[in-house]
């Protein structure tokens, strides 16, 4: 490999080309991708909960009353405007505040989630599914706004 500092080394019948990586690159494709991961997770829980939520909510162990019903759709609904918030953030050159954002929203939903499964407000063990991925995507858009690559 070649230097460390942002470039690699390849050959090509024979013959040595060094390029340059754009650092500012390697953050968006990361980061994209990500967002793209989100936006499906974000779209495929949205139709789920907006189509059949008496399902979904009995999957997580909830009873599927009307109330609960009626505000998982809400949830769904707001997923809806997550997905399409990183559908358009994922291309963004100064995703800065959407990534603030996303993690702080995720940060608050895996507190909240923990709570709840740990307080055994859903009565199966499937819950724990949403904890950790609000975890583990309040961990990914923390590490891109305080401990990611940087210009």
């Amino acid at each position: 490999m070649g230097e460390a500092m942002g470039r690699f080394e390849t050959r090509i019948l024979g013959s040595e080309i060094l390029c340059t990586i754009n650092p500012i690159k390697e953050f968006e494709m990361r980061l994209r991708t990500l967002m793209l991961i989100g936006m499906v997770l974000a779209f495929l829980f949205a139709l789920a909960l907006l189509l059949g939520p008496a399902i979904i909510l009995k999957f997580f162990g909830l009873t599927g009353s009307a109330t609960e019903v009626v505000l998982g759709q809400l949830l769904g609904a707001g997923l809806i405007g997550i997905g399409v918030l990183c559908w358009f953030a994922k291309d963004s050159a100064e995703p800065q505040g959407t990534v603030l954002s996303l993690f702080v929203g995720n940060a608050v939903a895996f507190v909240v989630a923990l709570l709840a499964v740990l307080a055994k407000v859903p009565k199966g063990g499937n819950a724990w599914i949403v904890v950790i991925l609000f975890l583990l995507f309040a961990g990914g858009f923390a590490y891109f706004q305080f401990a990611g690559p940087r210009e």
